[in-house]
């Protein structure tokens, strides 16, 4: 049986570094950290292996790198369906650095955009999470590919 699979990480956890880039009306603010993390027992009980992980940054990159946005949104909701009205930023990049996904994630000045940059630039530490499709067997280990 197919199941919604997830991971959450906190700001510390996915050691999170923001970066501006340009100036005045041009200027970006952007995420870098961990958007996942392989060959681990995360806090939903679940263990991705870092092939998996890396198959699915390797098709993450193939999308950008062919014209697609990826976008990400405000919050953590339950399905796999991203809900224009809450968008507020999109996957620039993704690398694999040992186990673990990284991503550079711009904030783009949608609703939720303009919150999440507001708060960060007031010093809220907000977290990362991931999301995807799968099975997982007994020992919360990923079964198939998806994320």
């Amino acid at each position: 049986m197919k199941t919604t699979l997830s991971e959450q990480l906190s700001f510390d956890q996915a050691k999170i570094v923001l970066e501006s880039e340009g100036e005045g009306d041009k200027k970006s603010l952007h995420l870098n950290g961990i958007c996942i993390q392989g060959d681990i027992r995360n806090q939903n009980q679940r263990i991705y292996s870092s092939q998996e992980i890396g198959k699915a940054v390797k098709t993450l990159n193939e999308q950008i790198s062919g014209g697609y946005s990826v976008c990400g949104e405000l919050d953590h909701p339950q399905d796999l369906k991203i809900n224009l009205d809450r968008v507020s930023h999109m996957i620039t990049k993704m690398w694999m650095d040992g186990p673990n996904g990284y991503g550079k994630l711009k904030i783009i000045p949608t609703p939720m955009g303009n919150l999440v940059q507001t708060m960060l630039e007031s010093g809220v530490k907000l977290g990362v999470s991931s999301r995807g499709s799968g099975e997982v067997d007994g020992s919360g280990k990923r079964q198939c590919s998806g994320i």
